[in-house]
């Protein structure tokens, strides 16, 4: 696909996480699946920004023209959780 990270951060449960993801879908298209959530644009430029609920955060693998999404991604995941941080596979 593209690019895959790990986005390590404290938080209470999955459940919060989820309850944080599912706030995107005034920006982006929100598929939800067991253990996984996967953004797409509503319009514009065209990104996929899979995203995988694990122990310690996120693993995300993401294409396309993801970036403006990115930056509401972490904006989201600090100001719920913290300090985050990111790593590359």
């Amino acid at each position: 696909m593209g690019l895959r990270q790990h986005f390590r951060f404290a938080s209470t449960s999955q459940e919060a996480v989820l309850q944080i993801l599912r706030e995107f879908s005034e920006v982006a298209k929100v598929d939800e699946r067991d253990g996984f959530v996967v953004f797409s644009q509503h319009d514009g430029a065209e990104f996929s920004f899979d995203c995988e609920l694990v122990e310690d955060g996120i693993v995300s693998e993401r294409a396309g023209e993801y970036f403006a999404f990115l930056g509401m991604f972490l904006e989201s995941l600090t100001g719920a959780f913290g300090p985050v941080t990111v790593e590359d596979f």
